[in-house]
């Protein structure tokens, strides 16, 4: 720990001449901004220059930039699905973090490219003043019932929800079932916040997609919403962050990685409802730790992802747009 506090001092002491960073993420802007804040009062020295974007238009944009040799970005925080992604096609650095220690095993790769900040679960969101507790689907098969038509909304980029019915179910059972849900015709809508904000507005009674810790809020400031898990459930693979391979203030970087993964950092996601990546920061929401999780071949979703993204977007999305 000695070793870890004289480095840490040393690009301390650098980031101090950056003076600034640029994150790309993917975290919903409100959120961003409490984590911000928090590190603001770690490093008041340095000025953050935040992007959002939805994850794969963020790969895009990372892409695109470093393939016309433009390195803007010195910290991505993105699905680990696209960490994946991106340590195969080498935009990414190894960076062991001190405070890496203390994140779960689970949520972090060997090698130290990028390690989990949080994790997300996804539920199956009801809208209580439209769905009667008894009518609440149990099944995924339930949702391609004709009681739903026009009454499910989804996330443009659900893939690792299609994915994960195709994991459970086998791929032939796995598709039809897809289709019988796109046969009821669905509303697609962009981004998993607006998801939950819709649905609690009644535009629509189900939200297979929704993540559980904006069901919570949604609750706790008095919305009609509730949810279920459908067991067993796939959790989503981690959201983590990573040193970009040629982030222009590299020592700024590595001080706002140890921020959000240090007790203190992680400590303000467990406050808006997240769960924690490490193992001393408990969790936030206790019926999270009851529900059943199905293991998930993610490697696997990861080699086939742009397989499973045309086909969603064949099946749910462009059936939509006519």
């Amino acid at each position: 720990m000695a070793t870890s506090a004289v480095f840490a001092q040393d690009w301390t002491v650098k980031a101090r001449e950056e003076k600034s960073l640029v994150l790309y993420h993917t975290t919903n802007v409100p959120d961003t901004q409490k984590i911000l804040d928090g590190f603001r009062q770690r490093a008041p020295y340095l000025a953050v220059e935040p992007f959002r974007a939805t994850g794969e238009k963020l790969i895009q944009r990372i892409t695109t930039e470093i393939k016309a040799g433009r390195h803007l970005a010195d910290v991505y925080i993105i699905s680990g699905l696209q960490a994946w992604l991106l340590k195969d096609a080498g935009y990414i650095a190894p960076y062991r973090s001190p405070e890496r220690d203390r994140v779960n095993s689970a949520l972090k790769d060997r090698e130290g490219y990028w390690s989990g900040i949080y994790w997300n679960l996804e539920v199956l969101g009801y809208q209580t003043k439209l769905v009667p507790a008894h009518e609440v689907p149990k099944r995924w098969e339930d949702l391609a019932s004709p009681r739903w038509k026009g009454q499910v909304g989804l996330e443009e980029e659900d893939v690792q929800w299609y994915a994960s019915i195709l994991q459970l179910m086998g791929e032939e059972k796995g598709k039809e079932l897809m289709r019988r849900i796109a046969q009821q015709r669905p509303q697609i809508r962009r981004g998993h916040t607006l998801l939950g904000q819709l649905m609690a507005a009644g535009e629509f009674a189900l939200a297979p997609t929704l993540r559980v810790h904006e069901a919570e809020a949604l609750r706790r400031r008095g919305a009609p919403v509730d949810w279920h898990a459908i067991e067993p459930l796939a959790p989503n693979p981690p959201v983590c962050v990573m040193l970009p391979k040629s982030a222009p203030r590299p020592n700024a970087a590595k001080v706002f990685i140890d921020y959000i993964l240090s007790r203190d950092g992680q400590e303000v996601l467990r406050q808006m409802g997240r769960n924690s990546s490490r193992v001393d920061v408990e969790q936030s929401i206790a019926r999270v730790t009851k529900v059943k999780l199905m293991e998930m071949d993610w490697e696997k979703v990861q080699k086939n992802y742009a397989r499973y993204a045309t086909e969603f977007r064949e099946i749910f999305v462009a059936g939509a747009a006519h």
